[in-house]
């Protein structure tokens, strides 16, 4: 089998799709890997260390004449026509607002991975690209905030006298909240989360955090904000209004990790504020590591999608989004 990478970068991307350790697994399985030049660089792999592993670097249309071609976003509209019957494509669609181009997609008679639905289940978590990428996604969140802070997180007793840890409130409390809740405590600040799942609160306090129900009072002499509560093909609940933001102290630290649960404010400079759905990208060797091994797991896990393929399998039902020219799953 030809196993074809394809290169994001020109889009915004820094992740890849293969790393060289993952082509040299593909090419020890007796498959050939050919990487599109320039696929690996914003991840810190430059084509060198692709060929040192004994991959092919080419052309994208040589990528995309593959029988599997790995990426972690969708393709171009461009790309479409060079797709036939019995290719696959592996890649995160849940990331990509262009429905009309997914339709196109659809309509091409290559079989579509959506590695963004893998299900929550035991069997699926060396695949799940979600909750490796989130796990990253809320280390960097907490990173940026300590980074940004005017102050510093814990306790400390000095000669000099008495620095009292920072209060942090994190609200979503999924893989990326607990994660950012996680490096937060252990830092030393005072961690105080939330989230709407009734399991949440063992989840919070397993980490070192105290769970409040509404944490609204909180917010307003917290010096680090951190907002993660995705919502799943729609677009992220409006949570903090921006009177709660512009409460809190002097050079406080906002990170609105879902791009719209946090309403921006004009009033308060001194807040360092941002909104960033994709922070795993700012880590791209670790994030491209964990992407690929993701995508290596599923692939030795199916067979490369060989003859014997149970295509009701209960995690192909989830990921399988169009085969052989039929819609077989729900794009969004």
């Amino acid at each position: 089998m030809k196993i074809g990478v394809m290169n994001n970068s020109l889009r915004g991307e820094t992740r890849v799709a293969a790393t060289p350790i993952t082509a040299q697994n593909f090419i020890k399985e007796g498959h050939q890997v050919i990487i599109e030049s320039g696929a690996g660089k914003k991840s810190g792999f430059d084509d060198a260390s692709y060929l040192s592993k004994s991959a092919t670097v080419a052309s994208r249309a040589d990528v995309l004449k593959s029988d599997f071609i790995l990426s972690v976003l969708p393709p171009r509209k461009t790309d479409l026509h060079f797709f036939k019957k019995n290719q696959w494509l592996l890649c995160d669609l849940t990331s990509f607002d262009d429905k009309a181009e997914l339709q196109d997609l659809a309509k091409t008679d290559i079989g579509v991975i959506d590695m963004g639905k893998m299900p929550r289940i035991s069997r699926a978590q060396n695949m799940d690209i979600l909750s490796s990428q989130a796990m990253l996604a809320g280390y960097k969140a907490a990173v940026l905030a300590l980074n940004e802070l005017y102050q510093t997180a814990p306790l400390l007793m000095t000669s000099g006298g008495t620095l009292f840890p920072i209060k942090a409130v994190i609200i979503g409390a999924g893989i990326a909240g607990l994660q950012a809740a996680a490096v937060l405590k252990r830092m030393g600040a005072n961690v105080i989360a939330t989230d709407i799942r009734k399991e949440s609160k063992a989840e919070i306090e397993s980490v070192g955090g105290k769970f409040v129900f509404d944490v609204s009072k909180e917010i307003d002499n917290a010096q680090i904000l951190i907002c993660a509560a995705f919502s799943a093909g729609k677009k992220a609940p409006l949570l903090i209004k921006k009177e709660q933001i512009e409460k809190m102290p002097y050079c406080s630290v906002v990170i609105d990790m879902a791009e719209g649960n946090i309403e921006t404010t004009s009033t308060r400079p001194d807040i360092f504020f941002v909104q960033n759905k994709h922070l795993e990208r700012h880590l791209p060797i670790s994030a491209s590591t964990l992407f690929a091994n993701n995508i290596y797991q599923f692939l030795k896990t199916f067979h490369y999608m060989g003859q014997n393929t149970d295509y009701e399998d209960e995690i192909l039902r989830h990921v399988l989004i169009c085969y052989d020219g039929f819609l077989r799953g729900k794009m969004k």
